[in-house]
C-alpha cells in the first residue's frame, strides 16, 4: 500500500508539473528507480559521498547566464580530468583532483555577494576580500575528515608559476602538479564564462591569455598540454561533456573515495554526512543575504517539532537534512526576483515557485538522498491543496513536509527578508494559528503553539553557525 501510494504521489507530480527536462529526470530517475532505490530500508553508500560533492559543486557558484547543468566548476573538473590523465597521474590523484576543481570556489560563500557582482574595479580592500576566499575555502574542506589534499590544492589555486599569486607565494615546483592544472583551466573557463562583474570572451582571445602567461603564471611544459586538448575539444566550454568524459568519470571518478583518515568516508551513511550536508545547506543560504543561516533554521525547527510529536529517530534524521536542504533550488532564482521589494510579477512568481522543482533535481542526484529530496520539494504544498507545485492536500502531502512548511513559515516571518521587516515570534505564532488547517497542518501547528517561543530562539541560536571569514581560523 505504501509503494502504491507513493507512486500515486509521484505520478501527480509528473503529471501536474511541466518544466522541461526536469520532468524527464523525475521520469527516469524516479518512477523507473522507486522500488529499488526510494523505499528500500539501506543503500549502498559507497558513493554517496561523491554524489554529495558533484551536487554541491554544481551550485557553489551558480550563474544563470551559463549553461544549467553544465556550470563553470563542473567544466573545470571534467577538464582537470582529461589533462590529469595525459599526464600520467595517478588515479586516486585525480579523483581528487575532479572534486578539488568542483569545491575550489567555495570559499566565494564568504564573500558579500555585492562585492562579487560588482562592475566597476575593486579597490584594494575589495579585493583582498575576493582574495581571501582561496584561504577561506581551505578551512571549509579541511573541517572534513580526510579532505586534506583538497584543502591543500584549493587554498592555492591562484598560486603563480613565478611566485606572484595568493596567498602563500608558491613557485614552480612547490606547487602541486594538480594545483597547476586546476589553475591554468579555472582562467582559461572563467575568461570565457559569463560573470556578473564582467562580460565572457571568446575563445581565441583566452588561448591567446594563458599561451602569453606561459612561463609566468604556467608550468610552460603544463601550457602545450592543455593548449593541445584545447584544440581537440576536451577542454572547452560547452553546454555538455565531452563525449569521452563518460567513460574517465566511470573510471576515475564514479569509484569509492579514498581519504586520508582511515576511510572514514567509505563506511558513510547519511547521518554520518550530516556535517557536508550543513556545509551543503550554508552553500544555499550564501546565495542570498536575508537567507542567511534559514535552512539551518529551519532544520533546528523541524526537528524540534518532530521530537515533540514523539517520531522515531529515522524520521528526525529525514526531516533535519530534508530541512536542510529544503531550499537547494533557489540558487536557480535570480538575485533581483529574491530581493526584490515590490509585487512579483506573475512571470517572476513562476520562477519563484519553480525552485521546488529544482531542488528535487539537485538533492535527487544521489539515491540515498532521493525520499528525503521529496520530501524537501513539498514544502510550498498545502494542507487545502492549493499550494505548489503539485497542489498535493492532506494526507497525499508526505508529513515530514508538512512539518518543514510549519518550520520555514516561522522562519520566514520571524527573519528580515526584502520585502518585510524582522517580526516577533509572537507575530509569527498568530499568522501562523490563522493559516492552520488551510495552509498548515493542524497538528503540526498545535505542537508548534505549545512550545514557548523564547525556548526556540534559545535552541535554535545554538546550531546556528556562519563560515564568516573572521569566525575560521
Amino acid at each position: 500500500m505504501m509503494l502504491k501510494a507513493f507512486c500515486h504521489v509521484i505520478q501527480a507530480f509528473l503529471d501536474k508539473v511541466n518544466y522541461g527536462y526536469i520532468f524527464e529526470f523525475l521520469k527516469i530517475r524516479v518512477i523507473n528507480n522507486l522500488g529499488a532505490d526510494m523505499l528500500k530500508k539501506s543503500y549502498d553508500n559507497s558513493l554517496l559521498l561523491n554524489e554529495i560533492l558533484e551536487s554541491m559543486g554544481t551550485i557553489i557558484e551558480f550563474d544563470l547566464e551559463d549553461y544549467e547543468t553544465h556550470q563553470h566548476a563542473v567544466r573545470v573538473a571534467e577538464g582537470a580530468v582529461f589533462v590529469a590523465e595525459k599526464m600520467g597521474l595517478d588515479a586516486d590523484t585525480i579523483q581528487k583532483l575532479y572534486f578539488a576543481a568542483l569545491l575550489h570556489d567555495i570559499g566565494k560563500i564568504t564573500v558579500s555577494a555585492d562585492l562579487l557582482h560588482k562592475r566597476e574595479r575593486l579597490t584594494d580592500d575589495e579585493y583582498s576580500q575576493v582574495k581571501n576566499h582561496t584561504v577561506t575555502g581551505s578551512r571549509i574542506i579541511a573541517s572534513l575528515p580526510g579532505m586534506t589534499s583538497l584543502a591543500s590544492w584549493v587554498r592555492w589555486h591562484h598560486e603563480w608559476w613565478d611566485g606572484s599569486g595568493y596567498p602563500d607565494g608558491l613557485k614552480e615546483a612547490e606547487i602541486p602538479l594538480p594545483v597547476q592544472i586546476l589553475s591554468i583551466l579555472d582562467m582559461f573557463d572563467s575568461i570565457q564564462t559569463p560573470r556578473a562583474d564582467r562580460d565572457p570572451r571568446q575563445k581565441e582571445e583566452a588561448v591567446r591569455i594563458i599561451t602569453e602567461q606561459r612561463g609566468t603564471h604556467f608550468n610552460p611544459e603544463l601550457v602545450d598540454i592543455v593548449l593541445e586538448l584545447i584544440h581537440d575539444s576536451h577542454v572547452s566550454i560547452s553546454e555538455k561533456p565531452h563525449r569521452d568524459f563518460a567513460a574517465l568519470k566511470k573510471k576515475y571518478v564514479d569509484v569509492p573515495f579514498h581519504d586520508s583518515d582511515k576511510n572514514f568516508w567509505q563506511s558513510s551513511n547519511i547521518e554520518s554526512l550530516y556535517y557536508i550536508l550543513k556545509l551543503f545547506a550554508d552553500v544555499i543560504d550564501s546565495k542570498n543575504e536575508y537567507t542567511r543561516g534559514h535552512s539551518t533554521r529551519v532544520s533546528v525547527l523541524a526537528k524540534i517539532l518532530c521530537e515533540k510529536m514523539g517520531m522515531p529517530h529515522e524520521d528526525l534524521l529525514k526531516v533535519e537534512i530534508a530541512g536542510l536542504l529544503h531550499d537547494a533550488g533557489k540558487v536557480t532564482i535570480p538575485i533581483e526576483i529574491l530581493n526584490k521589494q515590490d509585487s512579483l510579477t506573475e512571470e517572476e512568481w513562476a520562477i519563484v515557485r519553480a525552485h521546488t522543482t529544482k531542488t528535487f533535481e539537485i538533492i535527487g542526484y544521489s539515491a540515498a538522498l532521493r525520499e528525503i529530496a521529496f520530501i524537501a520539494a513539498c514544502h510550498h504544498e498545502r494542507y487545502d491543496g492549493n499550494g505548489y507545485p503539485m497542489k498535493l492536500a492532506k494526507d497525499e502531502i508526505p508529513f515530514l513536509s508538512h512539518v518543514i512548511a510549519v518550520a520555514d513559515t516561522y522562519d520566514a516571518v520571524t527573519s528580515a527578508r526584502a520585502y518585510h521587516p524582522q517580526r516577533s515570534a509572537e507575530y509569527a505564532y498568530n499568522i501562523i494559528r490563522e493559516v492552520s488547517g488551510r495552509q498548515l497542518h493542524p497538528d503540526v501547528v498545535e505542537t508548534l503553539l505549545a512550545i514557548p517561543p523564547k525556548h526556540i530562539e534559545g535552541i535554535v541560536d545554538m546550531h546556528i553557525s556562519s563560515y564568516a571569514p573572521v569566525q575560521i581560523s
